[in-house]
This record gives structure tokens, sequence and C-alpha cells, in this order.
């Protein structure tokens, strides 16, 4: 399902788990400074869609700080968004399950060690939830709904701390529309285990979050733009991808989607210029996009 699926996107963390360390309830390294400044040197590499340099920078974390969970889940997004824009492929659904798993174990002990550390709260919510969102586009409805629950009780204990609370509102959206999206013959697993929702809730909850001043509302805008071309409702895609496009020059994959939005809402000019650049940024081995944009290109220019 992604802005080319995840009937769960994801994708929601990504901005949630950037704290600082006054706001870390638990144990962090001595050279904090170093650490924390490395971790948002692979998160803006990460956003910009340099993913061989956010991975490298992820994997020193994990072997110089094993037990911080955050440079797992940073990792594991890599092959969450790779599945999601890069055309759904069974190895990047694998890849982003197997390194999820270690990052919730890794999060589940850090948990363990205190109770109350609601960034980790937080981050085996977003993790349960992307998990959902793949199964999701892999249409295993039944492993979707089981990691929906997992990852809305924890969105649960972050709402009974404040109900407004963006990184709430997210979980909370995204796994309303999931509960809206699954066929009917599977609601009944919800149902008896004491959930419900609906897809109009969840974008309720989602542009609440996008609205607010917090630094999720990325996250949110995301997640919306792929939830409302999912629902043919372009226009609104468009709106909410547009401000990731223009504050992530680089990031290749809000670049390439909102030139593809662009001729969906027939901006034709604007999806030129879009894909003319797209089709530029070489420098993505993984992606297809640049050859893809250069085709439109063409095609809408008649040549």
């Amino acid at each position: 399902m992604n802005l080319r699926t995840t009937v769960i996107l994801g994708f929601f963390m990504i901005g949630l788990v950037r704290l600082s360390a006054a706001g870390m309830p638990v144990t962090v390294p001595a050279d904090t400074l170093s650490y924390e400044q490395r971790l948002d040197k692979g998160i803006e590499a990460f956003y910009q869609s340099d993913w061989n340099e956010a991975f490298s920078v992820f994997q020193y974390l994990q072997q110089k700080y094993p037990g911080d969970a955050r440079a797992y889940f940073f990792s594991s997004m890599i092959p969450f968004w790779k599945y999601y824009f890069g055309g759904k492929k069974p190895s990047a659904a694998h890849a982003f399950y197997e390194r999820s798993e270690k990052a919730l174990t890794v999060s589940h002990n850090q948990l363990q060690s205190n109770p109350y550390d609601t960034t980790m709260v937080l981050m085996l919510s977003g993790l349960h939830g992307y998990r959902s969102l793949v199964a999701a586009g892999e249409e295993d409805y039944r492993r979707a709904i089981e990691s929906g629950m997992d990852g809305f009780t924890y969105t649960r204990q972050l709402l009974k701390l404040d109900a407004q609370d963006p990184k709430a509102l997210i979980g909370k959206g995204m796994f309303y529309y999931m509960m809206g999206s699954v066929p009917d013959q599977l609601k009944w697993v919800a149902r008896f285990a004491g959930f419900s929702g609906d897809r109009a809730e969840g974008f309720r909850a989602l542009e609440e979050a996008a609205r607010s001043n917090s630094y999720v509302r990325n996250d949110a805008k995301m997640i919306l733009s792929y939830l409302y071309e999912r629902e043919h409702q372009e226009k609104k895609a468009l709106e909410h991808l547009r401000e990731l496009a223009e504050k992530y020059p680089r990031n290749i994959i809000f670049q390439y989607h909102t030139g593809r939005l662009y001729e969906k809402c027939g901006k034709i000019d604007l999806a030129r210029k879009k894909y003319k650049l797209v089709a530029s940024m070489d420098e993505h081995s993984w992606s297809s996009m640049p050859s893809k944009s250069l085709e439109r290109f063409r095609n809408l220019s008649g040549k």
C-alpha cells in the first residue's frame, strides 16, 4: 500500500524517535553528544534518500552501542521505504521484517529496563505499525491485523497520557485506517480482540497530527499523501506531498511522486519539471525512478 504503499504506511516515526538526550529516560552512552550527532547525520541522509550513507551510520551506531534501539529502528526503515516506494519487492519486505525484528528485541529490552521509557513505547508502536503496513501490502491481512493490534496496544498507552499528542494521533490514525481497510471476512478477528476503527476516523487523527507543530508532522503528511492517493483523492495527496518535496529537495521519492501526482491532477507543466529533475538524480542506484521519470518526461513532451 505506500505512496505506493502501505496500507499502513509509514511510517510514522522517523521524526518521532528523533528525541533529544534530555528527553530520554534511558541510560545513554557517555559520549551522548557524539551519538546524537551521528544519529542526526544518519537521519538527514535517510530523509535525503542517501540510504547507503544512512545505513553506514546506523550500522556503526549498532556496533558501538548495541543496547540503543534507535539505530536499529532507523536501519529497518530503509528497506521499509524501499518496499513501499521502490516497487513492493519481496526482498525488501524480507529485509524489513528481519531488521525490524531485531529492533523490536532491543526496544523490548530497553523497555524492560525502564517501563516508563516513553521513547521505547513510541518506537514499539511504530515498529508494529510498519510491520502491519508491509503485511497489508503483501495482502497478508491476518498478520497485518495481529501486528496492528500489537502496535495499538502501545499507542493506547500514549493516548492515555495525552489523547492530543501528535505522536499518539499518528499511531491511532494508521491503526484505524488499517482496521477499516481489511476484508470484511477478517474484521471479526479484531472485533473479537476488542479492537475497532474506521478509515474516516483514521484520516481525522492523521490530519490533526499533520496540522501540529510537532516534529512528526512530516510523517503524518507522508502517510496522508499515500492514503489519499489510495482513496483516489489525488489533490489532497498532492497538497501534503508537495510540502515534503520542497523541504527535502534531494529526496528522490518525494520528487518523483510529486511529479506523478501533478500529472494525475492535470498539471502537466509542473509534472514535466519534476520528471526532468528526477531524471537527473542518477546517484540512486537502487531506484528505477530516474529512468521512469525520463520516460514520462519524453512522453509528456511529445518526444
